[in-house]
Order: C-alpha cells, then sequence, then structure tokens
C-alpha cells in the first residue's frame, strides 16, 4: 500500500483489523452520545479521556488501525453547540490526532505499528439529521460542490497539520461529495496517502442511489488516483448483507487496488428519531468472502464494539 509506513512490513495474504465504532464504544463511558448533535465530537472537549480510552479499547482488541474522532467535527457545529471559534475547532481536530497517537503509546505499542487515519465524514453527518445516508443536500441542490470544498477545508488542513497516517474518506453518500473532498485534500497535503469508502444501499447502488461502478469510475479518474495516493477502495457503515455484491461491483471497475470494509450491525439509522432500529446481523461469516475478494482492511462501523473485533480477531 503505497505511501503507508507500516512495521513490519505486510507480506503477501496479511490483513490489518480496523477497529470499530467510535459512538458505540463511547456510549459505554458517556452517556447520550447518539442523541448528541455533535455525536461523539462533544467527548474531545468534554471527555477526552474516554475517547483515549475507546482507542485503548480497540487497539487493546487487536486493531492495527484507528481513526480519529474528528467524523463530525465541523466549525458551524462547534460554534453553535460549544461556543468555539474557528482557530479552537481546528485546535481540537488537532486534539483528536493526538489522542489516538497517546492511546498507541499508553498500549505500549511500537512506532508505525498501529495506523492513525484521519476520519473525513460527509458533510450530512453534521447536520444529524440521517443525511449521510441519503445525500439528500447533493441531490436538491442545496450545497454545491465549491460549498463542499470550504466546508471541509478546516478539518482536512487541521489533520494534515496533525500529521496522520492517511486520511479516511468516509461514509460518503454521494460521488461527487468524494471527489469534492479528494480535491481538497489535493490543495492542502502534497503527500498524503487516502482510502475512500462509500455506504451503500444495495450490492449496486449507493445510498443515493447513485452506481457504484460509477462512483468508482469517478474516484479512478481523480489525480489523486493517478499519482497512486489512493491506497485503497471500499464500503462501511452498510449492511453487511449487501457488502459481497457491493465490493464485485468495485471489482467489475477496479480489480487492483486493495478493499476496505467495515459495516455496522445491520441495524439502522433512523434520523428522526434519532436511535438505532432492527436487529444485529451475524456478519463474521461473511468475512472469508470478503477476503477472497480482495479485502486486506476490516472492521466495524456503528453498533460494533471493541469485544466484536476481538472476534474477528478470531476469527
Amino acid at each position: 500500500m503505497a505511501g503507508l509506513k507500516i512495521l513490519p512490513p505486510l507480506e503477501p495474504g496479511d490483513l490489518l483489523l480496523l477497529d470499530g465504532g467510535m459512538s458505540t464504544q463511547l456510549s459505554r463511558y458517556v452517556t447520550g452520545v447518539d442523541e448528541d448533535p455533535l455525536w461523539t465530537a462533544r467527548s474531545l472537549v468534554e471527555h477526552p479521556d474516554k475517547v483515549e480510552q475507546c482507542h485503548m479499547d480497540f487497539i487493546n482488541a487487536g486493531a492495527r488501525i484507528i481513526l480519529t474522532d474528528s467524523y463530525q467535527i465541523s466549525e458551524q457545529g462547534f460554534k453553535d453547540h460549544l461556543s468555539l471559534d474557528s482557530k479552537a475547532t481546528r485546535d481540537v481536530i488537532v486534539k483528536s490526532v493526538q489522542i489516538a497517537r497517546t492511546a498507541v503509546t499508553k498500549c505500549g505499542r511500537p512506532d508505525n505499528y498501529i495506523l492513525v487515519g484521519g476520519s473525513i465524514g460527509p458533510y450530512g453527518a453534521c447536520q444529524h439529521d440521517g443525511s449521510e445516508y441519503t445525500g439528500d443536500y447533493i441531490r436538491n441542490g442545496s450545497v454545491t460542490k465549491d460549498d463542499l470544498v470550504k466546508w471541509h477545508r478546516p478539518r482536512i488542513e487541521a489533520l494534515s497539520k496533525a500529521v496522520v497516517d492517511f486520511m479516511a474518506v468516509e461514509t460518503q453518500p454521494t460521488w461527487q461529495e468524494a471527489i469534492a473532498i479528494l480535491d481538497c485534500i489535493a490543495e492542502v497535503d502534497p503527500v498524503v496517502p487516502v482510502w475512500v469508502t462509500f455506504t451503500v444501499k444495495n450490492e449496486t447502488s449507493l445510498a443515493n442511489g447513485e452506481s457504484i461502478k460509477d462512483a468508482i469510475s469517478h474516484v479512478m479518474r481523480h489525480p489523486l488516483y493517478s499519482s497512486g495516493r489512493i491506497f485503497a477502495l471500499g464500503v462501511n457503515c452498510c449492511s453487511p448483507k449487501v457488502i459481497t455484491g457491493a465490493l464485485d461491483s468495485i471489482r467489475a471497475v477496479n480489480r487492483s487496488l486493495p478493499l476496505v470494509v467495515y459495516p455496522n450491525s445491520g441495524e439502522e439509522w433512523d434520523g428522526a428519531e434519532r436511535c438505532w432500529k432492527g436487529v444485529p446481523q451475524v456478519w463474521d461469516e461473511c468475512v472469508s468472502d470478503w477476503l477472497k475478494r480482495g479485502t486486506i482492511i476490516f472492521g466495524g462501523c456503528c453498533r460494533v464494539d471493541s469485544d466484536q473485533v476481538m472476534q474477528l480477531r478470531v476469527s
């Protein structure tokens, strides 16, 4: 995986275990996480020790990759709900990386054994209305590409300043926003590696109904892809039952890049009532199908805690 410094170097057939859902793990230590308009991001300010503990839980469960708690940070959100200005918000984003690095150190892991990825969630996540699973703000034209580049820039600049190992462009419901984020990364940071994962509603479609194949094609036409800085593609925060087919859709367009997979539990988020509904699915038995398609990074997303990550490691 070009650009990534991981020790010891990966050998053919090696796998990297990713962490699980920060919100699920954090709910062990902090109440009201899912109802909070800032979601897990508030705890970076009010409970940083609990965020650190979550990272440590996942590392001790076997994760070789952890993502920063920056998924739902925005300047507007921190202004509205924490009365923080732009500089203070950027400082919190930098702090999210420092907390992750401290967790690695406290777990006694050597340099470059654990990768720290900078989480870049979609615009919809910070609206706290479930629109990261629909991309309606793109479909109805209320947010333009220029708007998205401007909105994502502060977080990307802060993650770059803090020197993450890579940037995780994740839970993208549309290819348009993914491309806007990639444009911004290209402008801000000349070297950082990137992975891109989409959230999907079925085996062939992104969350907003666009074709998975078309989305991957758009990513492959981006300069970051041609320069080799996009090191993995995949899907996350979607039902486990659609992932194998979604990976087949990716492989129909791209047969070379490693795949990254981190589904949620199979439950669905109700943006109106702000809660998870449905029944968790047993999905560790699906892992072999994902590995056969070239997945070398896998873990969990929402409703997947450190105990389940440990089970994945064992399985």
